[in-house]
């Protein structure tokens, strides 16, 4: 693969790497090593460890891979990153989720069997407590099969379950406060009152990491719908995390995007893998010689022509030699013998024949030869002798070469007429040029307002004129449909038969040019030769605009104007950048410019409507669920909101949240607005909450143990701090 090239001198270049695999096995813990007390197998988003340990030990993508290897024969089943192996490990993954609610137990019992491994259990059971994370309003069935799975197989001697937002917020150790969870699949937001979740006001909004890197795949999709290569959804989520932010004004920010700098400015380049292509680099004075040697050969192809055209004009002038001299011998000669002659020597029947070729190919010599010495032709005035004479006193071969003579005058009138209506064509240009050089002295202001005016109106025409192209090209098309409607309205009005019958009047059809402008209409016949006269007359006025007139700039041509039009749509999809985007290129063609989709995918989570989600902004939502308490115990409540799960990683969230809920909050309350502590990662932030926990006073009195699952069932639970209340 490719390392990174030229466009690293450009701005903000993020580089998707391939998926590694795994080289080695997932380190199993020493359990063995753990002190005589007692210790909670603590769990959440598939990290897991002992409570003891500050990291969990276990930590991996919850995906499992299940399929049968046909080399070896054997069931393999592949966890986590394990899972990027091979193609046939890729093609068999499955979630045992579905969104965030837990649907597939067996594959839940394919992931705690890794997790119990890796941790060193190597007893008949398991012999510590188990605390779990659920999520907010777990369904009773989904708890229940988990239990289930816990007290049955591995003979756990208690569960406890608990919400990871709510064990997120106890390690800030405030009694209230509002815990704001972004997680992978949703986005919760529950009011903790007296150290206690209040889960009767708590409110869930169903958009997360996973759906936000859907919509970043999608976007990028749409963007570039003819990408070189597959874009997956693990490339999405990190094109996402690494350059996505939360936008402080979102509205006023998109605003300021119509300006292409800005727009270009705020552009991430995320460059793909891509092969380089083996290119041979030659010197410079390999290139000289190759430029030596196509000028040579040049050279020598224009000598070779040179000389074949002297040739064919050498080898013309000895034969034109020839049937002059033949011509000479024809008063010495009788008529019989001449013509038999001419019969032998020439390709041509007769004498008039033969004297028409030397005569054009004298014409013909005599205009190469000056066209070779550089001066100027000029057609000489033909001789038809036989173009008036009246047929009576001719022969029958004169008279056919009268009727060629006559043709030949014609096409000579009609070109010396054309001369003629060139020159004073030329002659009316020049006296409207002069006349328009008099104007723009005498009066500079009205005659650049003129011009102004003659260029918009071309271009307004040559932009309806493509409009209509447009549109004749749809065949539902209004335009369309009348000229469908003409044709049927001139097949009926055609009689059946092209003759004219005796004695029919003749309606005059086509006497009149403008008869003929329903068909230029209908095929387009014109189009091309007016739009070649409007783009050369728009040429001229915009040359001498630029020429003449201070004020009209180049941006101010039609061409400027185009390329200010498309500025910002070159911004959105190439980043506006320096260097010119080459599609030949291997290393551009695999780059995408992400700008305006930075801000529009975190922006989701404050305005879900935006892509179909009927609810309200995670901003709405913290200020309708604080609006619900006492003003005292709201006011206790704002010194303590708590944003965690791993898409608050995006940077402005606190700031963008912070600009959202004081305008929903009372006039100048005091709001504090915290994140995770330590070393800054939410991700962890609610299993280190579950290890701080599971040592006190209310995790032990929190377990649900066998004999309590033996009696009650699978979907008892007992209430605690941070858990869901049960249903009873």
């Amino acid at each position: 693969m490719s390392s990174p090239g030229s466009s690293s001198s450009l701005k903000n270049i993020v580089y998707i790497t391939d998926t590694p695999v795994p080289t080695t096995p997932q380190p199993t813990f020493d359990y063995h090593s753990l002190d005589g007390s007692e210790q909670a197998i603590c769990s959440h988003s598939w990290r897991a460890g002992f409570s003891s340990m500050s990291t969990p030990h276990v930590d991996r993508l919850n995906v499992i891979a299940r399929y049968k290897e046909r080399k070896l024969g054997k069931n393999i089943v592949l966890f986590g990153k394990d899972v990027e192996a091979d193609a046939n490990s890729r093609s068999n993954v499955r979630q045992m989720f579905d969104g965030d609610l837990l649907i597939h137990g067996d594959l839940l019992e394919c992931a705690l069997d890794f997790t119990f491994s890796s941790l060193g259990l190597d007893t008949d059971r398991v012999q510590h407590p188990i605390i779990m994370t659920e999520r907010l309003a777990n369904p009773l069935f989904t708890r229940g099969m988990t239990s289930e799975l816990l007290f049955e197989m591995y003979g756990a001697p208690s569960v406890t379950f608990g919400i990871d937002s709510l064990f997120a917020f106890s390690r800030q150790r405030h009694q209230d406060g509002l815990s704001i969870s972004l997680g992978h699949n949703a986005t919760t937001v529950i009011p903790i009152v007296g150290g206690k979740g209040i889960l009767s006001n708590a409110k869930r909004l169903p958009w997360g990491g996973a759906q936000a890197a859907e919509l970043m795949l999608k976007l990028a999709q749409l963007k570039y719908p003819a990408f070189p290569v597959k874009v997956t959804l693990p490339q999405a989520t990190f094109m996402y995390r690494e350059t996505c932010y939360f936008s402080s004004s979102y509205e006023e920010e998109l605003r300021s995007l119509e300006d292409s700098e800005k727009l270009a400015a705020m552009t991430t380049i995320v460059q793909f893998p891509y092969n380089q292509p083996d290119v041979v680099e030659k010197t410079e004075a390999e290139l000289a010689a190759a430029a030596d040697r196509r000028r040579e050969q040049g050279k020598r192809l224009q000598d070779m022509q040179s000389k074949m055209r002297a040739e064919k004009l050498t080898a013309k002038i000895n034969e034109l030699e020839e049937y002059k001299s033949l011509l000479a011998q024809r008063p010495t000669m009788k008529k019989s013998d001449f013509l038999d002659q001419i019969a032998e020597t020439t390709p041509f029947d007769t004498e008039a024949e033969l004297e028409v070729w030397v005569k054009r190919t004298e014409a013909e010599v005599k205009k190469k030869q000056k066209k070779d010495m550089g001066e100027e032709v000029e057609e000489e005035q033909p001789v038809f002798p036989l173009a008036d004479r009246p047929d009576e006193e001719l022969t029958e071969e004169e008279i056919k070469e009268k009727r060629r003579q006559r043709l030949m005058r014609a096409g000579y009138e009609a070109r010396v007429k054309i001369r003629e209506e060139k020159r004073v064509e030329k002659e009316r240009q020049d006296e409207e040029r002069r006349k328009e050089e008099e104007e723009r002295l005498s009066d500079p202001a009205g005659w650049a307002a003129r011009l102004r005016a003659e260029q918009d109106a071309v271009i307004v025409r040559m932009e309806e004129r493509k409009k209509r192209r447009s549109q004749m090209s749809n065949r539902k098309s209004a335009a369309a449909q009348n000229r469908m409607k003409t044709l049927a309205n001139l097949a009926a009005d055609t009689p059946p038969s092209k003759k004219r019958k005796k004695g029919e009047v003749d309606d005059g059809f086509g006497r009149d040019d403008s008869d003929w402008a329903v068909y230029r209409e209908m095929d387009g016949e014109d189009e091309s030769e007016a739009e070649e006269e409007d783009q050369t007359l728009l040429e001229s006025l915009e040359s001498r605009l630029l020429q003449h007139d201070p004020n009209f700039t180049e941006d101010e041509t039609m061409q400027g104007r185009a390329h200010a039009k498309n500025a910002l749509i070159n911004a959105f999809v190439r980043g506006a950048t320096s260097h010119r985007f080459d599609p030949s290129s291997p290393e551009q063609s695999h780059q995408l410019h992400l700008n305006v989709e930075r801000i529009r995918v975190p922006e989701t989570w404050f305005q879900p409507s935006m892509f179909g989600i009927d609810s309200a902004g995670i901003g709405e939502i913290a200020g309708w669920v604080l609006n619900g308490f006492e003003e005292e115990q709201r006011r206790r409540m704002m010194q303590c909101i708590f944003l965690t799960g791993g898409c608050t990683n995006l940077p402005n969230l606190s700031i963008r949240m912070r600009n959202t809920l004081t305008p929903l909050l009372p006039f100048r309350a005091p709001l504090k607005i915290v994140t995770s502590l330590d070393d800054g990662n939410p991700q962890l932030e609610a299993y280190r909450g579950m290890t701080e926990w599971a040592s006190s006073e209310e995790a032990k009195k929190s377990r649900v143990t066998k004999a309590e699952y033996e009696e009650h069932g699978g979907e008892w639970l007992k209430e605690h701090s941070w858990g869901n209340i049960p249903p009873f």
